[in-house]
């Protein structure tokens, strides 16, 4: 792999997390005026438009029965999994607590790869991961006082967790065979399949109780959080470990958290910066380890 390559790659990555960060907070003030499931059906149908039309151009909508089949069931973790866990997650606690439970999402899939012999468990992953984790608890514990929070809602972020670790190391394998470009396109349109039902039952009422500026926010949500920043991170996953790519997810917690305190006013206590800081200085421990290191399979294309 060339040095422009990954600088590429690293700069998909980390443009999709930034773009991950503000979602919550945009969900969180859309779910009063649109139901759940409209809001899932909704974004992913438009993030379908976009990413076919740019498949279309790029010619590359045509794959193969088994690769279909495989997207459907990938599909099936994430988006409809991890979203319906997530959305209702949201619904029930802090934005920032999901950010931040969601940044436990490296350690799965790091468990995982490391079961499935993908990558190596080195010194310097398990610190890194190590070292994360210990940010999300100062994070957690900062943030467990504040008005919004829940149990209820937190069990079902870390359901969204469990999908997305499992659709991370496999979605590495199902990029050997497919573009970045082709798995995203798919897993958006074939999860319409699932949400398109779910949310005929909220009918359309809600439609005229969205604000001019709660349809600026859901654009935000389908185009760039659906569409775009999963293209990146795919992207990414192409080119580097899934170890490398699960653990910048750490780096939401700290835009959403960033965000809370700049926008809502949220106070920023000397824990949540603690947090932040170990939580970076984790992603960069990880990202800096040498690539042989891991044993990651040489990509075609993409």
């Amino acid at each position: 792999m060339s040095a422009e390559r990954p600088i590429r790659a690293y700069a998909a990555l980390v443009s999709s997390m930034l773009i991950w960060g503000f979602s919550f907070l945009a969900t969180k003030e859309l779910l009063p005026a649109i139901p759940v499931l409209s809001l899932l059906f909704a974004r992913f149908a438009v993030a379908s438009v976009v990413l076919g039309v740019l498949a279309l151009v790029c010619g590359a909508l045509r794959v193969s029965r088994r690769d279909l089949a495989v997207l459907a069931g990938l599909a099936l973790l994430s988006p409809v999994g991890y979203y319906l866990f997530e959305t209702y997650g949201v619904a029930l606690t802090q934005a920032s607590h999901v950010s931040i439970l969601i940044a436990t999402i490296p350690i799965g899939v790091y468990l995982i790869a490391f079961a499935r012999r993908m990558e190596r468990m080195t010194w310097r992953k398990t610190a890194g991961i190590l070292l994360g984790f210990l940010g999300i608890v100062l994070l957690v514990n900062s943030s467990s006082g504040e008005a919004g929070a829940s149990l209820a809602g937190d069990v079902l972020v870390l359901g969204a967790v469990a999908c997305a670790a499992v659709q991370t190391v496999l979605l590495k394998e199902a990029l050997r065979r497919i573009t970045p470009l082709q798995l995203t396109f798919y897993q958006s349109l074939l999860s319409l399949v699932v949400f398109g039902p779910l949310a005929a039952v909220d009918g359309f009422s809600w439609i005229p109780k969205v604000s001019f500026l709660g349809w600026w926010q859901f654009l935000f949500l389908a185009v760039f959080c659906s569409a775009i920043a999963f293209l990146a991170m795919n992207y990414a996953l192409a080119r580097l470990s899934a170890t490398s790519v699960a653990v910048s997810v750490n780096l939401v917690p700290i835009v959403t958290v960033v965000a809370e305190v700049v926008w809502l006013g949220v106070p920023l206590t000397i824990a949540k910066v603690a947090g932040t800081a170990l939580a970076v200085v984790g992603v960069l421990v990880i990202q800096l380890e040498k690539p042989d290191a891991a044993l990651v399979p040489r990509q075609e294309g993409g």
